[in-house]
């Protein structure tokens, strides 16, 4: 079974930030990108769903913090 890829910008959309932030993303290492032949990066989607995730956790716990 292949593993479905994304784009920068779907990563971007997804995620609701840059496509630069995304590469910045990647540099971190908080999320694995491959390269096409092409140069194109392309991220699996069950990595962008799980850095999703931990984003959104953060999220609550920050507002739940405040709150």
């Amino acid at each position: 079974m292949t593993a479905r890829l994304l784009g920068t910008t779907d990563v971007a959309l997804r995620l609701g930030c840059s496509a630069e932030r995304v590469r910045q993303l990647e540099r971190e290492g908080k999320l694995s990108a491959e390269r096409m032949a092409s140069g194109q990066r392309v991220f699996t989607v069950e990595d962008v769903e799980r850095l999703a995730t931990e984003r959104e956790r953060k999220k609550e716990s920050h507002a739940a913090r405040a709150a």
